[in-house]
Formats: structure tokens, sequence, C-alpha cells
């Protein structure tokens, strides 16, 4: 993983880390709210992307997770995305690489990590039954987007666009999400 925070428990020998997180004050989770533009919603696929193969979305996913550790207050996720991670990679035997993946993903958003509460699970059902196409997880992302009050993700799901209120942005456009941050 090319997006090694500081304080991340695995081993800095793997895999060898090109950058690191700068030592920045996190912000709380309420003072983005402060601040004229909503925090972007990191989806689960950017740091699985970054983290995998030769791929066209693999090198603009180390750039937005480089950026979300240079503009911690820009960025956000929620237990849920960790929970996807560990799904991910444990589904299909490969959790040393998982384990790693989701503790330096975590130490990338330190203090951004939103939780999943009842209501957002309510919530998430109601969405499940009036958007065609769009998958039960991405529903659960959506709700904590909502209750937090965040309309832009970064993904490159394009069923995400299913949502009206959300506004996506692809990975690739990494340029666009610079220009977009306050």
């Amino acid at each position: 993983m090319l997006w090694a925070g500081r304080g991340s428990r695995p081993s800095r020998s793997w895999p060898p880390c090109r950058w690191k997180c700068p030592k920045t004050r996190r912000p709380s989770a309420k003072s983005w709210k402060l601040r004229m533009n909503p925090p972007y919603f990191i989806d689960a696929n950017i740091p699985i992307y970054a983290a995998g193969t030769a791929h066209p979305l693999k090198d603009p996913a180390i750039r937005t997770l480089r950026l979300a550790a240079q503009r911690p207050e820009s960025f956000l996720t929620s237990a849920e995305v960790l929970q996807e991670l560990i799904h991910y990679y444990s589904s299909r035997n490969r959790w040393q690489l998982g384990y790693q993946v989701l503790h330096r993903f975590a130490a990338v958003v330190n203090g951004r990590i939103e939780s999943v509460h009842p209501e957002d699970a309510l919530r998430a059902a109601e969405m499940v039954g009036q958007l065609a196409g769009v998958s039960a997880r991405d529903c659960f992302h959506a709700a904590v987007m909502r209750r937090v009050g965040t309309d832009r993700i970064v993904s490159a799901d394009q069923n995400l666009d299913r949502i009206p209120w959300l506004q996506r942005s692809d990975p690739l456009n990494v340029a666009l999400l610079v220009a977009q941050l306050p």
C-alpha cells in the first residue's frame, strides 16, 4: 500500500511505501460542517484499487488517498466501508493483504470514520426499495452520508449515479476533485 499512514500497525517492509501521511492534527467529527463545502465520502473501491494489481484506476486511487492524507478535513468514510474491506478480502482468501489495506486505510482516515447508526439501516432499507440497481451496501453509504450532511462521494461505482441527490467523483478525474476542494 502506498498510502501508509502514521500510526499504522502493519509492517513497514510490506509493501515499500513511497510516501507517508503528514503529521497533521485531525479535525473533529463536526468541524467540517463549519466550512462551505461538505467532505467527500471515500468508497471501499478506492483502497481496493490502490492496493491492487495493475489497473487503470490504481494510480488515481493512490492519488485520491494521498490527497485524503494531505487534506483530512475534506474526506471521511464509515465503519461500513471498513466492513466491506474485511468482507472483500476475506471472501477471496486474501486476508493477509486485506489486513494491511484495512489498517493503512484506517490510518489515512483516522478520526474521520463515521459509525453506522440504527437510523442509517432504516434509511438504507427505504432506499433499497426505491433505487433500482443500487446495492444495499451503497444504500448504507448513502444513508450515512445523508445523516452527516454530505452529498459527495469518491467512487468508481457508476451505480451510485442512480442516487439523484448524490454527486459521485470518479477517481479517474482526480484533477477535478482537487479543483473542488477548498
